[in-house]
């Protein structure tokens, strides 16, 4: 039986989704077989095939060998050539099913397929505020989004999302059989873990021109990650803690960079940009705490990641950062700056509290595993073949 994964976004390069991918393919690779729910045998699953752009060919075939054959398909995600070429790809491939771990599965392909929806952030966040592109443009990808969603949840054989949270709201917005969506918990890698050894501490927070004491937060600059409160609430700490923000993208960072300086607070914020894994486990290790005021998520890797590391985690108080970091943080109001400035407060300056949160991390880290991650993925695909 062929199966084919559409991993054209595997990589750091896009954040959450691109980390998803990657580790759905690396524990997918270590799997010796599939779970089977009907009469296809394990051994049917052997035949997988990767959709990859030509810049990720050399790292992907060094790291999964031969069990993957892969397929350069050179079209850029949410692009209209991807609606064209990937379609082409797929009827050359023949494959029986196929799974697209992003909304943007193509118009043309009828074929049996497993769509992955990570959140519907866009339903909730939208408007002008929320693009750099002009108005009419927006609105014109913005309907497009809404199309391709709604086609990618009616489509698809099953759909699989991260968390108990967003699952409830499929249902609800598209009347969908609850039974055609499953939950996968994200997990974390093995890298983040604290080190034992810390000689490199010192050169890491040269390398980034960090001075402690620090909190730090790991995401986008969209609008409703909420960085710009968090901003104002380090403003009115007036505490010797700055705030350091790593962020791989680009969008929305002029316009960041603009409000800092309105707000008068250089000082405070440092900038990061990107910082690779290796770097980040050590940032996490030397900071008062993470702090995550998102009002909307997927998931909310960062927070586990922090955790693993031996990070306080300090966050909103919203429905699904509830479910996946229960016990292990501090939650806030993240409409108020106030909520947030005590919550920081009382995990920076009180020790018990830090350390309670920290142990707790540990432990709740334990619930999550990419290696589990990829047994219920292939148990979807056994039981979407049946369908």
């Amino acid at each position: 039986m062929k199966i084919v994964i559409d991993a054209r976004m595997s990589g750091l390069e896009h954040a959450g989704i691109g980390r998803y991918v990657s580790n759905l393919i690396r524990a997918i690779n270590c799997q010796s077989s599939a779970v089977s729910n009907c009469e296809a045998t394990s051994s049917a699953y052997q035949q997988f095939t990767l959709l990859i752009r030509k810049s990720k060919y050399l790292e992907i075939k060094k790291e999964i060998g031969s069990k993957f054959k892969l397929v350069i398909v050179e079209a850029p995600h949410y692009s209209l050539k991807e609606q064209i070429l990937v379609p082409l790809a797929l009827l050359k491939i023949k494959p029986d099913l196929v799974h697209f771990p992003h909304f943007n599965a193509p118009i043309f392909w009828w074929g049996k397929q497993v769509v992955t929806i990570h959140d519907l952030i866009k339903h909730e966040s939208k408007g002008q505020e929320t693009t750099t592109r002009s108005g009419l443009l927006y609105w014109f990808k913005y309907l497009n989004y809404r199309f391709l969603v709604w086609l990618a949840v009616k489509r698809a054989a099953k759909v699989i999302v991260p968390s108990d949270y967003w699952k409830k709201e499929l249902v609800q917005r598209f009347k969908l059989d609850p039974d055609k969506i499953v939950v996968t918990y994200e997990g974390v890698e093995k890298k983040f873990k604290p080190s034992t050894i810390n000689h490199q501490s010192l050169a890491i927070l040269s390398k980034y021109k960090i001075v402690k004491p620090f909190l730090i937060y790991t995401g986008s600059l969209y609008p409703h990650k909420n960085v710009e409160r968090l901003v104002e609430t380090v403003k009115q700490l007036r505490l010797r803690l700055s705030l350091v923000i790593v962020c791989s993208r680009s969008v929305f960072y002029e316009r960041f960079k603009k409000k800092i300086k309105e707000i008068k607070v250089e000082k405070f914020v440092n900038l990061v940009g990107f910082v690779p894994d290796e770097d980040l486990v050590e940032l996490y290790q030397e900071a008062e705490a993470f702090v995550f005021p998102s009002l909307l998520e997927g998931f909310g890797l960062p927070g586990l990641e922090a955790m693993a590391s031996g990070c306080p985690v300090v966050c909103s108080d919203i429905p699904v950062l509830r479910e996946i970091y229960g016990e292990a943080a501090k939650y806030f109001d993240p409409y108020d700056i106030d909520d947030i400035a005590e919550k920081i407060k009382k995990v920076t300056s009180d020790k018990r509290t830090s350390n309670t949160l920290i142990k707790k991390g540990f432990e709740q880290v334990k619930k999550y595993s990419w290696q589990r991650m990829a047994e219920q993925t292939l148990e979807v695909y056994a039981r979407s073949t049946c369908i």
